[in-house]
């Protein structure tokens, strides 16, 4: 294996691990919540600050999730918000600087991309 191979191998095994964490917490801990509805609307389950959360642009989707104690982001474009909502802070999309956005190479060899799916 070459040091590019093996970069490739390392960052797929952690989205692998990262991926079966997420859903062990979902079928452990998410999903009882959504099967039962014996919680009420008025208290939402204190949710886990190592979770990531949901983006979604459906109202029953983010009342559901967000019931259950998983983070929410309702994503709306500007026309579809009232006026008289309360929004306490909004954000503007943004990207950070650090992310790489170019092709691995090693010192010396030449640059090949990854293969495509």
């Amino acid at each position: 294996l070459t040091y590019r191979d093996i970069i490739v191998f390392v960052a797929q095994a952690q989205r692998s691990f990262l991926d079966i964490i997420a859903f062990m917490d979902y079928v452990e801990i998410v999903q009882p919540h959504l099967a039962t509805s014996s919680w009420s609307s008025w208290s939402p389950l204190p949710g886990d600050p190592k979770w990531m959360g949901c983006f979604t642009d459906d109202s029953k989707t983010c009342h559901t999730f967000f019931d259950a104690g998983v983070p929410m982001w309702l994503v709306r474009t500007e026309a579809y918000i009232p006026r008289d909502i309360n929004i306490i802070k909004p954000v503007i999309l943004t990207f950070p600087d650090n992310i790489t956005k170019s092709i691995f190479s090693e010192a010396g060899k030449a640059v090949q991309p990854f293969p495509l799916l």
